[in-house]
């Protein structure tokens, strides 16, 4: 596939129920990944899989929840996209907590790009995340998001 393939952004035809099994990954995902990191003991290989994997499912959701419609990026889904008309989802979600910002940050430079924020983070001693507070953190907008549907 070329640039022109992955640069078209004309709008993808996709059904409601085809929209809706791939959030349902994500939200499945991060939850099993939550629920496996709690099981031990576990490799190194299989830890690193799971504390690599987190921040992956957790980064999709929070642009999910907390990105509004963006013209330049017509196919990427928001929240918004599956609620009713009727309902404002940027006046009805939770506000994002501090935790969840920092989890977003760290993904993005810890996992989404090989650079040097890795090597600051580990010296500055930030590598290790509040992944059970994250999880009840998302919880609350996922179940929030539930509700509204």
């Amino acid at each position: 596939m070329d640039d022109q393939y992955w640069g078209d952004n004309t709008l993808i035809d996709a059904t409601q129920e085809e929209k809706q099994e791939h959030l349902n990954y994500e939200i499945e995902m991060f939850r099993e990944t939550c629920n496996q990191i709690n099981i031990r003991p576990k490799t190194l290989f299989e830890n690193n899989l799971l504390f690599e994997s987190l921040p992956a499912h957790i980064r999709v959701l929070i642009n999910f929840f907390y990105n509004d419609k963006n013209e330049k990026y017509p196919n990427d889904l928001v929240a918004q996209d599956f609620l009713p008309v009727t309902v404002n989802w940027k006046d009805e979600r939770p506000q994002m907590t501090a935790l969840l910002k920092e989890a977003k940050n760290k993904a993005d430079k810890q996992v989404a790009h090989l650079s040097l924020w890795r090597v600051k983070i580990e010296r500055d001693g930030k590598k290790d995340c509040d992944w059970i507070n994250i999880e009840r953190d998302m919880g609350i907008v996922i179940k929030k998001f539930e509700k509204l549907k």
